[in-house]
């Protein structure tokens, strides 16, 4: 296992704090919080799981949040979180066994999703202004159920980006307003950190003196984001998401072309 120093974790802690900041508001704090701890020199397991327990303080504390202002659906949210958590088991235990993907194309496919995403909303500011949510139709509850799954067992395996696949899925599709969106995605989140980190522990996936300050940190930034995006409302977080989307796809693009 290679060495690291109290400089490298407090950089990586600082990285931390930024990321949960921005994740709770438009999601994506995984692309900056992975490559931090890459950076240890790490199999990508052991990255996945180190970062996972840094991902699951932070949705954790925003969920919180968003609960406790009634910003979080009471039907939509933990039967996508339940599902979720399921997805990213399978997710997870892909990663363990396979051991390594190819990160070059996964990002360029994935940053091309985001930018994607991030122009239909731009060229779309009616969506996410105001709910439309028409309720838990058959309809809804089978998509909330298939983007818990599907995006459940990305998050497991690969992950940067997966809170804005989730807001964008919940603003686009189920018409929530992006207050309520975010805070249903980032139960949702939750439970796909939740899953995946439980496979990780037991396969002793875990660097616990850099995940654990790094964890602290994500929830300290996590708690200003999603205090921040419920004080301000939907038209700020839209923005929110649509800066960080882009951020988030640039840097997919970036290692994509540079591998760095």
């Amino acid at each position: 296992m290679p060495d690291y120093s109290v400089t490298q974790i407090s950089i990586c802690t600082a990285i931390s704090f930024i990321a949960g900041a921005i994740d709770a508001m438009a999601g994506g704090g995984g692309i900056f919080t992975m490559p931090a701890i890459a950076s240890f020199g790490f199999p990508m397991p052991v990255v996945g799981g180190t970062n996972k327990v840094v991902g699951t303080s932070g949705s954790s504390t925003a969920t919180i949040t968003f609960l406790f202002r009634g910003k979080v659906d009471r039907v939509i949210a933990p039967l996508g979180a339940a599902f979720a958590l399921a997805g990213s088991i399978l997710g997870a235990l892909a990663l363990v066994h396979l051991g390594k993907i190819n990160d070059t194309l996964a990002k360029a496919i994935f940053g091309f999703l985001l930018i994607a995403m991030a122009l239909y909303m731009f060229f779309k500011p009616q969506i996410g202004g105001e709910s439309a949510y028409a309720g838990p139709t058959p309809r809804n509850l089978a998509l909330t159920i298939a983007a818990g799954a599907l995006i459940g067992f990305y998050d497991g395996f690969f992950g940067p980006g997966t809170g804005s696949f989730l807001v964008f899925i919940m603003v686009r599709f189920l018409k929530f307003d992006f207050v309520i969106g975010t805070g249903n995605a980032k139960a949702m989140n939750l439970g796909s950190n939740v899953g995946s980190l439980a496979t990780f522990i037991v396969k002793g996936l875990i660097v616990w003196p850099i995940a654990i300050p790094m964890a602290i940190a994500n929830a300290a930034g996590s708690w200003i984001g999603s205090s921040l995006a419920i004080k301000k409302g939907s038209g700020f977080v839209r923005w929110a998401f649509l800066l960080a989307a882009a951020a988030i796809a640039g840097r997919m693009l970036w290692f994509a072309v540079t591998g760095k």
